[in-house]
């Protein structure tokens, strides 16, 4: 069977028409009704019920059922095409969060050195839920990522490395500088600076309000954590962050949240689990796991 012809069917389904599923593909419309042909008559059944009057067709139940299974065979076709491809211009792909990227990647460049993967690693930053779904589509070969709680994922293999509290930041000579500790109730009049959409950080500050019952104002967001840290340098709103998140260099106060069973920040490796990892990926994996 041509998988090419599986690809036709599911625009077929979609567009329920030959000739603009011809023109998606830039090909004539026999190309499609021959392809939906093969197909028919290599399942032995009835696929398009074609309304040669009114130039109409729909589904049959065969024909929605192979759709179903359809959509899984050509999903994981393009993921090998993907993966594929990335192994043939050896490189890999390695998703993180700017906020893990800016901790980890210094105490892993070494390493990566050590066994020769420095060279074949790209790195790409985003919002781990943007990046999960990227480790989901093929675009990432592995990924280290943020949650507020031990992820599940069917699909992937997940191995959590460590956790940490999030945390109020403000600088030194903030009025709050001076506090041991804080309730996040306690902070209503004050304003915040936040990362934008997309950040774990975000889910974990809607936790605080909600368990707060309060609505603080949101100053500014971005999904820049320099720039971020740098508003909050300014006083243009306090800032809620991980731990790991803030350095000396950034001159600037953490004060831990008292609220209780407050979420923490865990940090995982993740990677598809119909993975196969090539012997660079797997070296990769064990410096990510193996580094703390």
């Amino acid at each position: 069977m041509n998988t090419r012809d599986l690809e036709y069917f599911n625009k077929l389904v979609e567009l329920k028409n030959f000739s603009q599923v011809a023109k998606f593909f830039a090909v004539t419309q026999p190309t499609i009704t021959f392809s939906l042909k093969r197909l028919e008559d290599y399942f032995s059944i009835q696929l398009i019920n074609r309304d040669q009057s009114h130039g109409q067709l729909s589904v049959t139940e065969a024909g929605n059922q192979l759709f179903e299974r359809s959509k899984i065979i050509t999903g994981q076709l393009e993921l090998a095409r993907t993966e594929l491809a990335r192994v043939r211009q050896h490189k890999l792909k390695l998703g993180m969060p700017p906020i893990i990227g800016s901790y980890y990647f210094p105490k892993i460049a070494s390493e990566l050195v050590k066994q020769n993967l420095m060279d074949v690693v790209d790195t790409k930053e985003g919002g781990s839920d943007d990046l999960f779904y990227q480790m989901r589509s093929g675009d990432l070969d592995i990924a280290l990522l943020g949650s507020t709680g031990p992820k599940i994922a069917e699909d992937m293999d997940i191995t959590q490395i460590m956790s940490v509290p999030f945390t109020i930041v403000v600088d030194k000579q903030h009025p709050l500088a001076q506090l041991p500790e804080v309730a996040f109730a306690d902070l209503k009049k004050y304003s915040f600076a936040s990362l934008a959409e997309g950040f774990v950080i975000v889910q974990a500050f809607d936790w605080f309000v909600k368990n707060a019952q309060m609505q603080p104002e949101v100053l500014y967001r971005t999904s820049d954590v320099a720039m971020l840290k740098k508003m909050i340098k300014e006083r243009v709103g306090i800032g809620f962050l991980t731990e790991i998140a803030v350095t000396p260099e950034d001159d600037l106060v953490t004060i831990p949240l008292t609220d209780k069973n407050q979420p923490e920040f865990i940090i995982s490796v993740f990677n598809r689990k119909n993975q196969v990892l090539e012997n660079d990926l797997l070296k990769l994996k064990n410096v990510l796991v193996q580094t703390k």
